[in-house]
């Protein structure tokens, strides 16, 4: 994120982090961002390292299987998920996207993070005895069991239902729903194709906020 444009933020959930700044008193010299900002992206920047000291192989994990995602967008995706709508409009502005894309964006990595960021943006191709394994695993879950699945790279929709399973670069199926003629992430993604269904279901039965 450009530290101009970071605006107020609250201060991190990380514990200690915030101990670096307190002593400081006086606004820093711009154009760094105020010092709650500073706080924050102090915060998300130890979070992060956390997760890659916890994820065997660190950054190569993580980064090697999902190259197709730029990582100021991957970023901003998990500083908006982790700090809320505060740096929503900052980020969108920053990526050239709209405020409702950026919020899906930032959905989707908390649902799944960077892979699901990935499987947001863009299909992929997927192998069709994975897709057609995938349609056989949801059809008894299906309230149109004769209705036409479709097929469209890594998506598996199913249209009555207002249901769509997209298979990841992570080798999960990350589950979609329909709202307002938008295809939304739903649910955390899962290894077996008739979770991630139901959890899309179950999904579209909870109230939602537009």
């Amino acid at each position: 994120m450009t530290p101009s444009t970071a605006g107020p933020v609250p201060h991190g959930d990380t514990p200690g982090i915030g101990s670096v700044l307190d002593g400081l008193t006086d606004p820093p010299p711009p154009p760094l961002p105020d010092l709650d900002a500073l706080r924050a992206l102090v915060a998300d920047a130890a979070h992060r390292a956390a997760a890659l000291l916890e994820t065997p192989g660190g950054v190569d994990v993580l980064a090697g299987a999902f190259e197709d995602v730029d990582d100021v967008t991957a970023d901003l995706a998990r500083f908006v998920a982790r700090s809320g709508d505060t740096h929503l409009e900052p980020a969108a502005e920053r990526l050239g996207v709209s405020p409702g894309r950026m919020k899906l964006l930032a959905l989707a990595h908390r649902y799944g993070g960077r892979p699901a960021v990935a499987t947001f943006l863009m299909p992929q191709p997927a192998e069709p005895d994975v897709l057609g394994a995938a349609e056989h695993a949801v059809q008894p879950l299906r309230p149109s069991p004769t209705a036409p699945v479709e097929r469209h790279h890594n998506h598996l929709t199913d249209a009555p239902a207002r249901v769509q399973l997209r298979y990841g670069p992570d080798g999960l199926w990350h589950p979609y729903v329909e709202r307002y003629g938008i295809w939304q992430p739903a649910a955390a993604p899962h290894p077996d194709p008739a979770v991630a269904y139901r959890a899309a279901r179950t999904a579209l039965r909870a109230p939602t906020r537009r």
